[in-house]
């Protein structure tokens, strides 16, 4: 379904067009609004087409600065989007931070945050730290702070992706953190990879959804029966011979395959 093509975030320049010129006939604008790395001039298109929503495009991840100066400009685009997914300036972010109008919730789920930024909002009222804990690249001081606030819970830190291999061995160790998100998160070692492997309270699956799978973690998982093979076909970085061998697999659905980025 062209659909699935629109939402791909890797399109090229003239894919985007080409779905683009076919807008009658599949209803995707809205699609490659949101998810494509447009060009100038496809946002501006977007921006002026009145069939597509600006709050598409203001949940786009590649906008550049001038760009999110528009759309913040620009009456009827919620400003939340902007604070949740764009890679802000100092001073953009700083805006949003004293904008009434703006959740500074947003600001806190936005994963591009620098260091003064986490801190500004980890000591401001109402914020909830649980998304800056879940999905902040944090230096090992903040680290330190969010596992010591009692009003945290590790297991939000067990979800965020940017984990050092001290920290997930930390969290591994602490009672009370759930060790399926430290399997499908972060960046693990072979030793850590395996502890998970052999833990019969951490579910195969929870791992098999991690995209930092080597090729012989890929295999091992694989040659498992109570494995679900979707996660694999999914999220993993397959070689050629294993994308080959899930292709010709009568119990693999290919069409899990077609969503691996």
């Amino acid at each position: 379904h062209k659909n699935y093509l629109a939402s791909n975030p890797n399109l090229t320049t003239d894919q985007i067009d080409l779905l683009d010129s076919y807008h009658q006939v599949w209803d995707v604008r809205e699609l490659l609004a949101e998810n494509s790395k447009l060009t100038d001039e496809q946002f501006m298109r977007f921006f002026n087409d009145s069939d597509v929503s600006k709050n598409n495009l203001a949940q786009n991840r590649n906008l550049t600065t001038e760009q999110i100066e528009l759309l913040y400009s620009t009456e009827g685009v919620t400003i939340e989007w902007l604070a949740a997914h764009s890679k802000l300036t100092d001073e953009q972010f700083m805006r949003f931070f004293n904008d009434e109008d703006c959740d500074k919730n947003y600001l806190a789920m936005n994963p591009y945050l620098t260091t003064e930024q986490i801190d500004l909002l980890y000591s401001t009222e109402g914020v909830r730290k649980h998304s800056l804990a879940r999905y902040s690249k944090l230096t090992d001081e903040q680290f330190m702070r969010f596992f010591n606030d009692k009003k945290v819970y590790n297991s939000y830190l067990a979800q965020n992706p940017h984990l050092t291999t001290d920290q997930i061995d930390l969290l591994y160790s602490t009672e009370g953190v759930d060790k399926d998100y430290l399997a499908s998160a972060p960046k693990l070692t072979d030793e850590q990879f395996n502890r998970l492997f052999n833990d019969s309270h951490v579910d195969k699956d929870s791992l098999a959804q991690n995209s930092h799978l080597t090729t012989e973690q890929i295999d091992l998982l694989y040659t498992r029966g109570d494995v679900n093979n979707r996660f694999l076909l999914t999220s993993s970085k397959l070689t050629d011979e294993q994308f080959m061998r899930f292709f010709n697999d009568s119990d693999a659905d290919n069409n899990y395959l077609a969503f691996n980025p």
